[in-house]
């Protein structure tokens, strides 16, 4: 049976992940976290086959650098990055980073069972960029950081702005100042028009179907 860790920010979509994959005989969930800084210590516990990890996760810890830190300590464990938005960089970066595969978060159940299987026989999956409608008229997302990205996504829930001020833990007033640089970076006079004009266009997605 294929031990696997999840890192992932989000309690609900953890659970969901977990859920499915949990459901194949197969495969088995052996630790989870919200920070993809504990990864090297969970690793050096449970000694996993595999770890599907986001790429934007708690207290700003980046799931591609810890990828790269993984994968020159134990490059027999396989990685899977995941993302709810599809910024060209991201996969260069995991690329680069030697992950395994590279998901985004709107993908079925069974093309994640399918990815997660193929990726322990030692396929590399990886989304054909080509494929993606219009990515590079979102360039100016690239110029948003981490966490503004973070903001952005969870906005695009359709949350009001105490609800994504909890989901991230911080305050309102530095919510305000993340929304505020957004709004410069991006050009739009409010969050609300960009991430309609973001989920509309399947430029940010942020549930696995």
């Amino acid at each position: 049976m294929a031990k696997i860790i999840i890192i992932e920010d989000q309690t609900m979509l953890l659970e969901m992940i977990k859920t499915t994959i949990e459901h194949e005989i197969s495969l088995n969930v052996v630790a989870e976290s919200k920070d993809a800084q504990n990864i090297i210590e969970l690793c050096e516990k449970y000694n996993p086959d595999i770890v599907l990890m986001d790429i934007c996760t708690e207290n700003n810890s980046s799931g591609l650098t810890y990828c790269k830190e993984l994968k020159k300590r134990y490059p027999e464990i396989k990685v899977i990055m995941m993302t709810g938005m599809p910024d060209i960089n991201f996969v260069k970066i995991a690329r680069a980073n030697q992950a395994d595969s590279f998901i985004y978060k709107n993908i079925s159940k069974d093309s994640l069972i399918s990815v997660i299987k193929n990726t322990l026989d030692g396929y590399s999956m990886y989304p054909d960029l080509n494929s993606h409608k219009d990515l590079k008229k979102a360039e100016f997302l690239q110029e948003l950081t981490d966490r503004e990205l973070e903001v952005l996504t969870t906005y695009c829930k359709y949350l009001d702005r105490q609800e994504v001020a909890d989901i991230l833990k911080i305050s309102l007033s530095t919510l305000k100042s993340h929304i505020t640089t957004i709004l410069q970076k991006t050009g739009y006079e409010s969050l609300s028009k960009l991430a309609i004009y973001c989920v509309s266009n399947g430029y940010i997605v942020t549930n696995i179907e």
